[in-house]
């Protein structure tokens, strides 16, 4: 064929640009969705909506780029067919993207030669019938990637009839209350001092709790992230690769052991064990589920097709998707270029303070049966944003500085600045914990139950390490968790150093309810474990074994690591930076000086012309950008004339920059001027940096 032809119809067109489109779009999502189907158990979707995604994701974009291309051709047919080229580029385009994005390393180039490559292989299908002939064979494409979304990906188990629960199995009377609180992501040594005492200065409602309970201090987790460590908690069962967070593959489980003696009051943001005919499953409607569920995709998709330096604005997702987190409010993340409002919206309909909302208020309607409260909480997971108060801050960059798409830099200080931010927001789940537990008393049942408040893995800020998942260099920080249980009846706090696990919860909550278990369970009732500090310790990712090591070398990483932590908070976790000592001395309020080269932005300086005391945020992170500045230089924020924090320059990409958390308590209401200042030797602050004049 020499020059091609000068129109196409519409079934040809839709045929070639669905085959494409296939390959290039919806294959890479759906493969990645459906190798991690807890994506839609987290969201709540439903049958519909997925079947929606699979067959409006695959065939809606290519028909609507064909019935353009016919349109154009009714009017023209040259304007159609040069139309159908270069949709045929840009889809070309698209699918060699993301490999020459890894293999040339920066997104201008690689763009640049995607839609190269694109132009050439739109010529090249022009010009030869052959190219045609095989892209048409492509058009089979779209069948055989829904095919294997539907049927052969773990995503078929979700649109099987029914919730796949068996017989509820427990006791048709008891007359223990119950209460199990899994906070998401909190190492045991940000709870505790180090000297066997939980920190009640940062920490009071836990402190206050631990009075009244059993703190088995050395328990640990069996897995590193939420979908496999929670229903690990609600089994007794050690997860499983494969398994998805529901009742289905989690038949046995809480719910159903006490399903028929208790009435239920189940907060599951994450994970979706409780069966339909026990727990109210209130979803939101089938617009909203549909708008949230393409506002993550568009994520997702930009996450898969973007190279790494455009992909740096997006909110991380990981393999198991609960850093994709279910519970940022809105606004926690706005002002990166790449982030939808969508998104943040949905989010905000499922927070975590609803969530203990919801509990609280569930315990105050009168009931025939004792009460089963359970509250998986997604804090203090990240991202970090709440304040102690719940109070919430914006985040106008990464919201992990120093953390690439896996591991920490080489910087420890980062680590260190999220630490203080994951302590922060460790504080407000403490506040949350403490408000239910309050309830609990005032309804008077608080010494008849037993209450356990429990932590699904840890996390780790450790330089050179990734946050997750579990290694052998942060297995300190991740496998230790927080495990209190107060027995019916208890009164005086203790501690217990048994070798103790996360899937010891259940058969220790049926022991306390003088239940016994109807099936065989990998936990044991947490008072039965010895103290074993040579006891193995098998931690899995995802539910497939990752490492194995002695209860004795946790133990003692985390003991170093307590250490460490007691250093950084000594002057206080509002002081935590490389000057402390700075922190409150007064400077002049002055525009950035003009000598010396140096100069600072403040990421949103209108935020803090009109403080609001009252409202839910406020701009605490202060951020920005530098030129001529060292990395790793000292730096200084003041808020009125005040240095209010201290923190250092770091690299990112091609760029410099800062960030600080600075006291809510600095900010009067109304204007307010922040200044970003340069430690100078000799302990000389220069400003460098101003969202203006006019202090106090």
């Amino acid at each position: 064929m020499t020059g091609g032809p000068r129109s196409i119809g519409f079934r040809r067109a839709a045929l070639h640009l669905g085959g494409l489109w296939a390959l290039a779009f919806a294959q890479p999502l759906f493969d990645l969705l459906g190798e991690n189907a807890q994506f839609f158990v987290a969201r709540g979707s439903t049958r519909g909506d997925i079947l929606l995604l699979a067959f409006g994701y695959t065939l809606l974009p290519p028909l609507a780029g064909a019935a353009l291309v016919w349109a154009l051709g009714r009017l023209r047919p040259v304007a159609g067919w040069c139309a159908h080229l270069v949709l045929v580029a840009v889809l070309v385009g698209a699918l060699l993207l993301p490999p020459l994005g890894d293999a040339l390393g920066g997104s201008a180039l690689a763009i640049g030669v995607a839609l190269a490559a694109g132009a050439a292989a739109a010529a090249l299908y022009a010009a030869s019938d052959g190219v045609q002939t095989f892209v048409s064979v492509l058009g089979a494409a779209p069948v055989v990637v829904v095919a294997l979304f539907l049927l052969v990906s773990p995503v078929r188990e979700l649109l099987l009839p029914g919730d796949g629960a068996g017989e509820l199995v427990g006791p048709p009377r008891s007359s223990t209350p119950i209460v199990h609180i899994v906070l998401d992501e909190l190492p045991e040594d940000t709870v505790d001092t180090g000297d066997g005492r939980i920190d009640a200065t940062l920490f009071p409602n836990l402190a206050r709790f631990a009075r009244d309970a059993t703190w088995y201090r050395d328990a640990t987790t069996v897995d590193d992230l939420t979908a496999e460590a929670v229903p690990a908690q609600l089994t007794g069962e050690r997860p499983e690769a494969g398994d998805l967070p529901t009742v289905r593959d989690h038949p046995r489980n809480l719910f159903t052991l006490f399903g028929r003696s208790h009435d239920l009051v189940v907060v599951e943001p994450i994970t979706d064990l409780c069966p339909e005919r026990l727990c109210d499953k209130t979803r939101l409607g089938t617009l909203d589920r549909l708008e949230a569920l393409r506002s993550d995709l568009t994520i997702v998709a930009e996450h898969l097709l973007l190279p790494a330096d455009l992909r740096a604005g997006l909110p991380a997702v990981d393999g198991a998707w609960e850093d994709f987190d279910p519970g940022t409010p809105p606004g926690a993340l706005r002002g990166g270029r790449n982030l939808k409002r969508g998104i943040l919206d949905r989010l905000a309909r499922d927070d975590a303070t609803a969530g203990f909302q919801r509990a609280i208020a569930a315990l105050d309607r009168p009931r025939s049966r004792p009460p089963l409260v359970f509250v998986h909480s997604t804090l203090p997971h990240g991202p970090w944003r709440f304040l102690p108060d719940g109070r919430q801050y914006p985040m106008h960059r990464k919201a992990y500085p120093g953390l690439g798409e896996e591991v920490w830099s080489g910087r420890q200080w980062l680590g260190d600045q999220g630490f203080q931010r994951h302590v922060l927001q460790a504080q407000y789940a403490d506040r949350l914990v403490g408000r239910l537990l309050r309830k609990v008393h005032e309804t008077g049942l608080y010494d008849r139950a037993v209450i356990v408040v429990a932590a699904d893995h840890g996390v780790s800020v450790r330089a050179g390490e990734p946050r997750r998942p579990v290694t052998r260099g942060n297995v300190q920080d991740i496998a230790p968790v927080p495990l209190l249980v107060k027995w019916p009846g208890q009164r005086v706090g203790r501690i217990d150093h048994g070798a103790v696990r996360t899937v010891d919860v259940l058969p220790t909550i049926a022991k306390a309810a003088g239940v016994r278990v109807p099936w065989r369970t990998d936990g044991r009732p947490a008072d039965e474990r010895p103290v074993d500090r040579q006891a193995r310790i098998d931690i899995s990712h995802a539910g497939v074994p990752a490492i194995t090591v002695p209860l004795a070398t946790v133990l003692r990483g985390r003991r170093a690591h307590e250490r460490e932590e007691a250093r950084l908070l000594r002057a206080g976790v509002w002081r935590l930076g490389p000057r402390p000592d700075l922190v409150g001395r007064r400077v002049p309020v002055v525009p950035a000086s003009a000598g010396g080269g140096a100069h600072a932005t403040v990421d949103a300086p209108g935020e803090y012309a009109a403080i609001d005391p009252t409202a839910p945020f406020v701009p605490a992170f202060v951020t920005g950008r530098l030129d001529g500045v060292a990395a790793d230089a000292e730096l200084a924020v003041a808020v009125d004339g005040r240095v209010a924090a201290t923190t250092r320059a770091y690299p990112s990409g091609r760029r410099m920059l800062y960030g600080a958390i600075v006291p809510p308590a600095s900010f009067r209401p109304g204007a307010n001027a922040v200044s970003v200042l340069e430690v100078l030797p000799g302990n000389r602050l220069r400003t460098i940096g101003s969202t203006g004049a006019g202090g106090r």
